[in-house]
């Protein structure tokens, strides 16, 4: 009884004041639980992200684990006949006993422990010295001074006649000041997705799923930017001076690999392949790209299996005879209008293909996956998958996100609306002002600049009927 509620099994053997004040030290400690839980579950939330706040509470369910494991050996100690159990009643109730004692305990400390590993992982330990990030425009806070270096030759496989200049990167200018809240001072706060083909049978990293989201961290209002794959001739912050025409020659999906190889050319706060794509996409809508997170197509797969999978409505059939599946291989994918409950994988091919159809319209399929996993990721399913869900995370995705960040970022999420998100899409015809020899897409940058504006400025109702756009949910049901 004691290993259920400490006291019980004092009181049931007739030391009533001993028993209720074990009882009450129990009922206060679960209730100040409880309480919080209840009270303010965000705040809890955030104090999962503070690693000293899950050592303390490893700490405090050892110290409860030996408070339980006092109330049961005292209670045996003082029962007295006739309610004293035999030693062998005793030895069949202890695996139970055991059970009900340390299994509770047991996996608070193991999600307590995979949360400490994710959480130290993934995230960039908090710096009291602010490195410098290549934005556009750049952050008042920051500063950036041009040197004179040596330009990497462009690739051989470049499909247009821009041609190699020198190159001027941009050398890291610390600052001595801690860095501030997340979103301080920020009218909107930019953070850039990103989905790669890393996988099975590929080489470097092409950043096929590309979607700039965009908040009002004052009410939460949210814009999501989707960039084709192939873009070309993307503009470059002016301080990445490269090639003649102040862009990059390639299509946009390759700069992130090009970044990693060349990270001379790409300094600031994140890898250099970030810096590189953060720096396109900035110029493009003319806003800085603060933060970035990648996750690769396997760790796509694991996050939606983890979860238990995803509810999606097909409005057109998608078919691809070959499809390539992420472990190696193809496959033949056959997809009917209807609504389906996706696992890991066919929620990935249903967003990945595009052989009957283009990149375009894989980029509606793909934003619609995205807010259908945000809108069904239930807390139950969560937690369930969650030791799962870390592993994946901690192999598969990377961010620039500082630890010290995310419990600022987990209050803006809670403003989140996705029913009203605005959803732009920045492709043909409409988003172009030309093509190459070769039949790639140059962006017009003046008007997916003059339409980022309209939705990170107005509000979404009136953004979207300036720009004759329906809500990301009507898009997608």
């Amino acid at each position: 009884l004691s290993a259920l509620v400490p006291g019980v099994g004092q009181i049931y053997a007739g030391h009533r004041r001993r028993g209720l004040a074990l009882v009450v030290i129990s009922l206060l400690a679960g209730s100040a639980a409880v309480a919080m839980l209840i009270a303010n579950p965000t705040r809890v939330l955030k104090l999962a992200f503070e690693p000293k706040v899950l050592m303390v509470l490893l700490a405090l369910d050892v110290m409860l684990l030996a408070f339980r494991g006092f109330a049961v050996v005292d209670a045996y100690r003082m029962a007295q006949s006739p309610h004293a159990p035999s030693r062998r009643v005793l030895w069949s109730v202890a695996p139970v006993l055991a059970f009900v004692l340390l299994a509770p305990h047991t996996m608070f400390a193991y999600y307590d422990l995979v949360q400490y590993d994710l959480i130290n992982t993934v995230f960039t330990a908090p710096d009291p010295v602010a490195a410098v990030t290549t934005t556009f425009p750049p952050d008042p806070s920051q500063s950036a001074v041009a040197t004179p270096a040596t330009s990497p030759a462009v690739p051989s496989s470049t499909s247009t006649s821009a041609t190699s200049t020198t190159a001027a990167p941009t050398t890291t200018v610390p600052t001595t000041t801690a860095p501030p809240l997340l979103w301080v001072g920020l009218e909107r706060l930019n953070i850039l997705l990103l989905g790669s083909d890393a996988g099975v049978g590929r080489t470097g990293v092409r950043t096929d799923t590309m979607i700039l989201v965009s908040i009002d961290p004052d009410n939460g209002d949210m814009a999501l930017m989707s960039f084709p794959r192939n873009f070309i001739q993307v503009p470059l912050p002016v301080d990445v001076d490269i090639w003649q025409c102040d862009c990059f020659p390639l299509i946009l999906n390759e700069l992130y690999q090009y970044g990693e190889d060349n990270p001379a050319s790409f300094l600031g706060s994140s890898t250099p392949g970030a810096n590189a794509i953060k720096g396109a996409v900035g110029e493009m809508v003319g806003l800085p790209v603060h933060f970035y997170a990648l996750v690769a197509l396997e760790g796509f797969v694991d996050v939606v299996d983890a979860l238990g999978g995803v509810t999606v409505i097909v409005n057109e059939r998608v078919y691809d005879p070959a499809y390539p599946k992420e472990e190696g291989g193809t496959e033949v994918v056959d997809i009917q209008p209807g609504v389906y409950d996706f696992d890991g994988h066919d929620a990935l091919a249903y967003a990945r293909t595009r052989y009957s159809s283009d990149d375009y319209s894989r980029i509606g399929r793909q934003r619609c996956v995205i807010e259908a996993l945000f809108d069904q990721a239930d807390p139950f399913s969560l937690l369930r998958g969650y030791p799962q869900l870390a592993e994946v995370i901690k192999d598969t995705v990377e961010t620039d996100i500082p630890l010290n960040a995310v419990p600022d970022l987990i209050d803006l999420v809670t403003k989140v609306d996705t029913q009203q998100a605005v959803s732009l899409r920045f492709v043909p015809p409409v988003y172009i002002s030309g093509r190459t020899a070769d039949g790639y897409n140059i962006p017009d940058v003046e008007l997916i600049s003059e339409h980022a504006e309209i939705v990170t400025t107005l509000s979404p109702e009136e953004a979207m009927r300036q720009l004759g756009i329906d809500p990301l949910a009507d898009a997608c049901s």
